[in-house]
């Protein structure tokens, strides 16, 4: 079993338009509205995938029952800590001739001390039960930046593989406690060094930084120039499929869906990565955050290419 825990998660409304201008009327020309945040975006990717997978973390009172009806709906088993306020709203607005998502992200309610106690109480059980724990996506607000850190720590205790999926000073601290895996996207990355990343070659050289402080695999999406993999031994990369993207923001999210599909059945990194990508490809020919499928998988897997760098 795989446990996905999202400590902030949202609603996610999204619009898309012919072309944006900014400052003035804009009419989309669909929109829609999507249950989010990165652990609940990966648990419906693995559940799409065929993976059982359960919900966690925390959640609050407003608009909680749209969060609940869709995780019912998909067979997803979740238990949230209950925290008071509102689910926050994001705006993601898709310029369909630049293929650009132009995104607003609410920061969300606070959370108070009880509430976070309360979680990390709830988590020794995800640790007792699961192969696999992802911690992904922004902190809620009275959460330190070493709360992922803290989560870690934790799980520790417990024969669980620890992966992250953060930004920032949070990712950095998270670091500290050496998950196994870690899956920035380039800038994430460079972030961590105060450094720009333009090729697959600088996301390894910092990559292979990361795994001498002691986690085991980080996996880097470099966007339209693809995705690196690296232990501690060796490092691949695969190009980006040739695709029309209609979303862009649920593909990071599947592609750690990708990777934790490919270490239940036992695969090495290389091969994490082949599955990453192939279901980051299934995630961006869907329109706004929709999460990939099996079929597309399926049908993008044969051609991922791995190279060995």
């Amino acid at each position: 079993m795989i446990a996905t825990i999202t400590l902030n998660p949202c609603i996610d409304r999204t619009f898309m338009l012919p072309s944006v201008s900014l400052g003035n009327l804009n009419l989309a020309k669909k929109s829609r509205i999507d249950i989010g945040g990165k652990g609940i975006n990966v648990a419906v990717a693995l559940k799409q995938l065929g993976v059982p997978v359960t919900c966690g973390g925390i959640c609050f009172e407003g608009e909680s029952e749209k969060l609940y009806e869709e995780l019912k709906i998909l067979d997803i088993p979740f238990n949230f800590v209950i925290a008071p306020g509102d689910i926050r709203t994001n705006i993601k607005i898709m310029d369909l001739n630049k293929n650009e998502m132009t995104e607003i992200n609410s920061l969300g309610e606070p959370v108070c001390n009880d509430i976070l106690d309360k979680f990390l109480d709830d988590l020794k059980k995800s640790g007792e039960t699961c192969e696999i724990v992802v911690l992904g996506g922004r902190l809620p607000n009275g959460a330190g930046t070493d709360f992922y850190k803290k989560c870690i720590e934790v799980l520790s205790e417990y024969p669980v593989k620890v992966i992250v999926d953060s930004d920032g000073e949070p990712l950095k601290q998270a670091v500290k406690a050496k998950p196994y895996l870690i899956k920035p996207n380039a800038y994430e990355l460079g972030m961590l060094f105060d450094e720009e990343i333009k090729t697959p070659e600088k996301a390894i050289s910092l990559s292979k930084k990361i795994i001498d402080s002691g986690v085991n695999i980080v996996c880097c999406s470099l966007g339209e120039h693809g995705a690196v993999i690296v232990d501690n031994k060796n490092a691949w990369y695969s190009p980006a499929l040739n695709i029309v993207p209609k979303g862009l923001q649920g593909a990071g999210d599947s592609m750690a869906a990708g990777i934790c599909k490919a270490i239940t059945e036992n695969l090495p990194p290389s091969e994490m990565l082949r599955y990453g990508t192939a279901a980051a490809a299934a995630s961006i020919i869907r329109e706004g955050t929709l999460m990939c499928r099996k079929p597309d998988f399926d049908l993008f897997l044969p051609d991922v290419k791995i190279l060995p760098i």
